[in-house]
Parts: structure tokens; C-alpha cells; sequence
């Protein structure tokens, strides 16, 4: 980052010269040799001022001065003012875009450069390390007890914020329960889904939004609990979506930015990944390609014992690694998705009850119609016309 020049800071490198100083420096011919030079921030070299001082004093543009001592690295300073460099320090001319430099170098001096430089790449300006972009999605969802979302994967990342109850999060076949005040970020690419316990309602926040710079992988999929303050923000996101004013993308954008960093910079509380045996990782793959399978195949006749041939594994230990990691049977599993599915059907209202449980490939509308009501505490048809 850019320094001011004062005497102090810069003291180790040469002085500051007042104007009437500045004046004599640069007349002091015929020892000093003064002229204006041009500089341009596509070309930057490393130099050193060998044998006598020399004199520097920007004539038109800006730039920054970075100087250092022979082993050390450059320091920079904004050149508004007229130095007289030490002999010996190495120092580069850094335009924003070009400048003019008036300089002056004793005859027993002289200036000779060491290497290049790339600007771009230089720490002249405050900039975002990372930045949220854009977002795309930003919902407060209420969900009845036992609310299963069957599952998807994206390039975005996902955050998810519990706001009250509970919500199970199976990231690459891994279950996390997220309590109320704690978030999850689903990596981008990464296949996610979401469930409730069977007697538990839940309310949370999901935001999906695209993300720039250097993200570093300890943001993902990882339990996070937020602070009041740090939560604070994403009511203020939903707040400014309702107001809708011209300026709310950015204070939500700004937001957020702000959720992200206070997560990195400021210890929230982050559950640390374990090492996970190789054996675990064998055995997550496997209940993700199960969660991924169930999920693409809804509507198709769905047994324990098909979808393990299907996914290449026996179905004793399907029913083993479910009941380890989700803490439900396939079966449980494979009934809440397709219940999940009709009620979306039923939503859409481009087929009756009797043509969704055959799509859905139920072997009856009966056997349908009992496990929606077991499940949601009404009837198909009565669900129907309590949202029409």
C-alpha cells in the first residue's frame, strides 16, 4: 500500500526537500545535470542511484516512489513532494498511467537500472481480494416438518443460514445439521441436498452468487456459527430486496461482501475439517451417487435393492451407510423424495392426482394418496385446493 511522504517514514531512504530548497538543487549546474523525464507504467525498472544523492521532483501525472535498501523489499510512497535520495537506494518510478519527472544527478553520480518491474502486479492500490459479483438467488424459505429437497449441484456457491429450527445438510455424501445461527457455504460444483427431521419445522435463509479473486476452500462446506452482528447483515440484504430502491443490489451486494469477509477475517466460529480416513471418503462417494441417483430417477419404480444394483452396492450395506450418515433408511429416503416431488406436480396444476401418481410410478393412487396424507397431514386433493 501507498504511504504518505514525511520525514520520518522516508528517513532511511533520503529527505524531503522544501521548495525553496528544491530550487537550488536544480541549479546547482554545472555538478548536477537536471532534466524532465518521461515515465510510463508500462515500462518499470529497479534502480540505483550509485555514487552521490540524486534529486526527485514530479513535474506532471502521479506516481508512486518505491525505494529500498540493497536486500530488502520496496516500500512505496505517493510523490507529491521533492526528495533528494541517499546514494546507494534502490528506487523505481511507479506512474498511475505516465508522468513527468524532473530529476537531477551529479556528475559523479549516476543511475543504473537493476531489473523490471510489472505495475499491474505491484500493491499500489487498495483492491478486493475477493468479491462477490453478483447474486443470483436470495430466498427466506419456512418449511414443514420432515422437508426434504431431493438435491442439485451448480457453479455457484450456496450459502445457507438456519434461521429457526434445524436443517440436515448432505454435502458429498457427509450430513452436517445446521442449528439456528449457524451457516453452511455449499462449495460451487459440489452436489448438495437438504432435510428436516421428521418433527421439526425450520426457516432459513439461501443465497446463491458468483464469486471472484482468491477464494480460499475453507470457506465450504463446513459448519460456520455467526455472531448477532455478522447475521445482522443478511436481514439487511432481505430488508433492502423489499425496499427495492435503486441503490439495493449494491448495499445487498456490499452486504454480503461483508458476511464473507467477517468470516475469514474475524474468527467466526468454523468447525475445522477432519482428516478423513480414506475408507470415509470411500464410503461418502458412495451415499452421494445413491443421494444423486435417487434424485435424477424420481419418477421411475424405485426399490432398495434397484437402486443399489444401479450404484454398485449391496443393499444390506446401502441401508448401513444411510442409516449411519443420515440417520433415515433408503427407503424412507426414496418414499420423501418422491412425496417432495408430487407435491411441486401438484403446484404446477398440469396434471390430476391420478396422473401424478402414475407418473411418479406409485402402484396406486390409493397407496399415493395414503402416504401423502401420513406425510403432510392432508390429501392430494386437499392440498390441491388450499393453493389455488
Amino acid at each position: 500500500m501507498i504511504q504518505n511522504l514525511n520525514k520520518f517514514t522516508f528517513a532511511a531512504f533520503g529527505e524531503i526537500l522544501p521548495e525553496a530548497e528544491i530550487v537550488r538543487e536544480f541549479s546547482l549546474a554545472p555538478e548536477w545535470v537536471s532534466q524532465s523525464v518521461p515515465f510510463s507504467a508500462d515500462e518499470v525498472w529497479v534502480t540505483c542511484a550509485e555514487g552521490m544523492p540524486t534529486v526527485l521532483e514530479i513535474e506532471k501525472g502521479t506516481a508512486a516512489l518505491a525505494v529500498s535498501r540493497e536486500g530488502e523489499p520496496l516500500e512505496y510512497f505517493y510523490l507529491d513532494k521533492p526528495v533528494r535520495l541517499h546514494a546507494g537506494v534502490l528506487f523505481a518510478i511507479v506512474p498511475r498511467e505516465s508522468c513527468v519527472l524532473r530529476r537531477a544527478i551529479h556528475k559523479d553520480g549516476a543511475w543504473v537500472r537493476r531489473h523490471r518491474l510489472e505495475a499491474a502486479t505491484l500493491p499500489l492500490y487498495i483492491k478486493n481480494r475477493m468479491e462477490a459479483r453478483a447474486i443470483y438467488t436470495l430466498f427466506y424459505q419456512e418449511k414443514e416438518k420432515g422437508f426434504l429437497f431431493k438435491g442439485e449441484a451448480h457453479d455457484l456457491p450456496e450459502l445457507v443460514y438456519v434461521d429457526k429450527g434445524a436443517l440436515h445438510n448432505v454435502v458429498n455424501g457427509t450430513d452436517t445439521l445446521l442449528s439456528q445461527g449457524e451457516m453452511m457455504i455449499y462449495g460451487p460444483g459440489i452436489w448438495h441436498m437438504q432435510y428436516a427431521d421428521a418433527d421439526v419445522e425450520t426457516s432459513f435463509i439461501t443465497v446463491s452468487f458468483d464469486l471472484s479473486g482468491d477464494v480460499p476452500e475453507t470457506l465450504f462446506n463446513r459448519r460456520i456459527s455467526l455472531s448477532a452482528e455478522t447475521a445482522s447483515l443478511l436481514r439487511r440484504m432481505l430488508e433492502e430486496r423489499e425496499k427495492n430502491e435503486p441503490y439495493s443490489g449494491d448495499i445487498i451486494l456490499g452486504s454480503l461482501q461483508m458476511l464473507l469477509l467477517s468470516v475469514l477475517q474475524n474468527g467466526e466460529k468454523t468447525e475445522q475439517r477432519l482428516k478423513t480416513p480414506a475408507s470415509l471418503y470411500h464410503e461418502n462417494a458412495i451415499v452421494n451417487t445413491v443421494l444423486s441417483f435417487v434424485s435424477a430417477h424420481s419418477t421411475e419404480k424405485l426399490s432398495v435393492p434397484y437402486v443399489a444394483k444401479r450404484c454398485n452396492v449391496s443393499a444390506s450395506r446401502l441401508t448401513a451407510l444411510f442409516q449411519q450418515r443420515l440417520s433415515i433408511t433408503p427407503a424412507e429416503y426414496i418414499r420423501r423424495v418422491k412425496l417432495e416431488e408430487s407435491k411441486q406436480l401438484i403446484r404446477a396444476g398440469e396434471m390430476n392426482v391420478s396422473q401424478i401418481a402414475a407418473h411418479l410410478n406409485y402402484s396406486s393412487v390409493q397407496q399415493f394418496s395414503r402416504q401423502f396424507k401420513s406425510k403432510f397431514g392432508v390429501s392430494p386433493n386437499e392440498f390441491a385446493k388450499s393453493i389455488r
